[in-house]
């Protein structure tokens, strides 16, 4: 989840079409995982919000928002997303092993 974060919210690829492709990619494996119980739900539902949050941040950016919105929004991200993996240390690896 970090990685995902992480490769969208650099100032070279914070765009909505990145973030946008990030997301669908995230919205499709993390199913995927679920479905063939690779991850919990309790994975799958955390991650969401993550999801949710890229969303949200992909609209920021589309709809202006002042930069340090933004910057505030992506440091929020980056916080759950290394929370989440604190919690489950193998769920970045497994999102990442399906690109």
């Amino acid at each position: 989840m970090i990685t995902s974060v992480a490769s969208v919210t650099g100032s070279e690829s914070r765009t909505t079409d990145v973030m946008m492709a990030e997301v669908d990619y995230l919205s499709s494996t993390l199913s995927i995982l679920r479905d063939s119980d690779v991850i919990t739900n309790d994975e799958f539902l955390e991650a969401g919000a993550i999801q949710g949050g890229l969303s949200l941040l992909s609209a920021m950016i589309s709809n202006g928002a002042d930069d340090s919105e933004v910057n505030v929004q992506i440091l929020s991200l980056k916080r759950r997303a290394e929370e989440l993996c604190e919690r489950y240390p193998d769920i970045d690896t497994k999102i990442e092993s399906r690109r």
